[in-house]
């Protein structure tokens, strides 16, 4: 039986202090000799380890690695970050998901030089008061970058400190996750504590997995009431999560005179809030794709248009939806689509597509297109693609 909710007891009493301790000590003596070589880690200035967190913010690190560069490229400092505009932030952006971390992060930055200069506050209580960042984030940002002794928890600090002192319960929810919390802020008073959280997080993203936690190479094995009970995989007891949710969703890449269609989504709108996409709706039951696709391209035009050819099938995941994305090729006559369009729509050719802050659906038909855009002669387009056989379209 695991210690459940009884988190004092092996935390306290100066034996069990001095074990603590000396578990610590282990913990970040391995970090510092296995941990592993990240850009934001070789040089913790305050800028770079905020942008990494930010960009770490439910997305794997070997994603985050690559937009991390770019996005230091582009924008060296909070100052250049805040002389940016919107759109040129969401294009290096792009592709990375969650944008509302990109546009809080450049809200952010221009507060901090309206305010602050461009520097970045040391506190906890002061990091929060900016945009997009929460508890978790403002203690990474004061504990690796000014060496605050303040704790953090993820999903793989929760999951660390569930399986070494068999906590019991979801850690997603109270009162465990308060627990956990005072346990990591009781760990970061032994050593250093920005290698202490990261010591942790490294932990459980490469040896205390979800699934296969690799026990024999773990610091702190001889100290893991969880491995001494055998029960690694037992912990942490989290409630299942929802299944994803399936949904169909139909866009038309309209062309006309070399040129194609793309509308920027209003912002706070359900989808792809601030982006440039083509004209997209959700296709509901019975509803036939390539008429949605159809009906959302002579919205943006204010006119109704003809039905397209099938061009592409994506599949999509984002949140909790897994999106079916179903792509028409539509050759519209020069009456068909006049030059203006109604607000929020633009004509772009495909190569100026690249300059437009796109979702990373879109981005993927915009680069298909820009491969082999469709002759102006003729009857058929040349898609990029064999056509697929649709049905319902």
């Amino acid at each position: 039986m695991g210690i459940g909710v009884r988190v004092r007891g092996p935390l306290s009493g100066e034996a069990a202090g001095e074990a603590l301790r000396l578990a610590v000590v282990a913990l970040v003596t391995w970090y510092r000799r296995e941990g592993r070589a990240l850009p934001w880690r070789s040089d913790p200035a305050p800028y770079r380890v905020w942008v990494s967190e930010v960009m770490l913010q439910q997305t794997q690190v070997a994603t985050v690695r690559p937009y991390f560069d770019r996005f230091l490229c582009r924008f060296p400092t909070v100052t250049a970050l805040a002389a940016a505009s919107e759109d040129a932030v969401l294009q290096v952006w792009q592709g990375l998901g969650y944008y509302t971390r990109a546009r809080a992060l450049h809200a952010a930055s221009r507060r901090l030089v309206a305010e602050r200069g461009g520097e970045l506050p040391r506190t906890v209580a002061e990091l929060r008061r900016l945009p997009g960042i929460g508890p978790y984030t403002a203690g990474a940002i004061a504990s690796i970058a000014f060496g605050a002794r303040e704790p953090v928890v993820d999903g793989n600090v929760a999951r660390v400190l569930t399986r070494w002192f068999a906590l019991g319960g979801d850690p997603r929810r109270q009162p465990l996750q308060a627990q956990i919390w005072s346990i990591a802020e009781r760990l970061v008073g032994h050593e250093d504590p920005g290698d202490v959280n990261q010591a942790l997080m490294e932990l459980g993203a490469i040896l205390c997995t979800p699934r296969s936690p690799v026990c024999a190479a773990c610091p702190i094995a001889a100290h893991c009431h969880a491995h001494r009970l055998r029960a690694e995989v037992r912990y942490p007891e989290l409630a299942p999560r929802p299944r994803p949710q399936a949904l169909t969703m139909a866009a038309g890449v309209a062309w006309r005179s070399g040129r194609v269609l793309v509308v920027r989504a209003p912002e706070g709108s359900r989808w792809w809030s601030g982006l440039w996409h083509f004209p997209v709706s959700e296709v509901a039951e019975r509803e036939r794709p390539v008429a949605v696709a159809a009906a959302a391209v002579g919205r943006a035009l204010g006119r109704d248009v003809p039905d397209g050819a099938p061009m592409m099938r994506l599949c999509h995941a984002v949140t909790r939806y897994r999106i079916e994305l179903l792509v028409f090729s539509l050759r519209l006559e020069k009456k068909e689509g006049a030059r203006r369009c109604r607000e929020g729509c633009a004509w772009r050719r495909p190569a100026e597509l690249e300059g437009l802050a796109m979702p990373a659906p879109h981005r993927r038909v915009a680069r298909a297109i820009g491969l082999a855009p469709p002759a102006e002669r003729g009857g058929s387009c040349a898609h990029p693609r064999r056509r697929l056989r649709i049905s319902g379209a």
